[in-house]
């Protein structure tokens, strides 16, 4: 993923001063690398905290692959060859769906292990999948507004802003999970 978030990037960061007149992409492009960078380090650190034993192996292998697609998808809709199309579909369903995988995998954390910490973790991913799901809504309510119009400058800069709001979303999701990590291993 990581690969072809850099391949990805050709497209949209060089050179450099194509940066402004991409900045839909750009945005898009750093949600996906950011998620996908953050997530790893995140699920390395969980690993390491939690042995899995055998336990939940399969559930969590394939609520991995599905994240794994979807980080895909973003990189893809990120990428600025002709698939601005797709960008749309990052905060209006692949972001949801995301936070929504990310639940099911703190719900199987925490059936298993029992932990305090991983209880606020579920109840943190629970309660930005609402968020990211009201985010979602107000997408749709906006294009409804607008009467499905999905050219020109109007749409550019609903886009952008809807971008920022999902990229501000999972920075702050994921600096509030890290802060949390972060206080529960000195408290251990």
């Amino acid at each position: 993923m990581i690969a072809l978030g850099i391949y990805a990037s050709k497209s949209v960061f060089i050179p450099f001063y194509s940066i402004p007149s991409n900045i839909l992409s750009v945005t898009v492009l750093f949600y996906g690398i950011f998620i996908i960078l953050t997530s790893w380090i995140e699920n390395y650190l969980l690993t390491q905290k939690y042995q899995d034993n055998g336990k939940s192996g399969i559930w969590r292998f394939i609520i991995d692959l599905g994240i794994l697609f979807l980080f895909y998808y973003i990189i893809v809709a990120g990428s600025n060859e002709d698939h601005d199309y797709l960008i749309p579909d990052v905060y209006l369903f692949v972001t949801p769906l995301i936070f929504l995988l990310f639940t099911l995998e703190d719900v199987i954390r925490t059936r298993h292990y029992r932990d305090d910490f991983l209880r606020k973790y579920r109840d943190m991913s629970r309660n930005f999948l609402f968020i990211s799901v009201i985010i979602s809504l107000s997408y749709l309510a906006e294009i409804y507004a607008t009467r499905f119009q999905s050219f020109g400058s109007l749409a550019f800069y609903r886009d952008l802003i809807f971008a920022s709001i999902s990229l501000i979303l999972v920075i702050i999701y994921m600096v509030m999970r890290w802060r949390q990590f972060n206080l529960n291993v000195t408290h251990t």
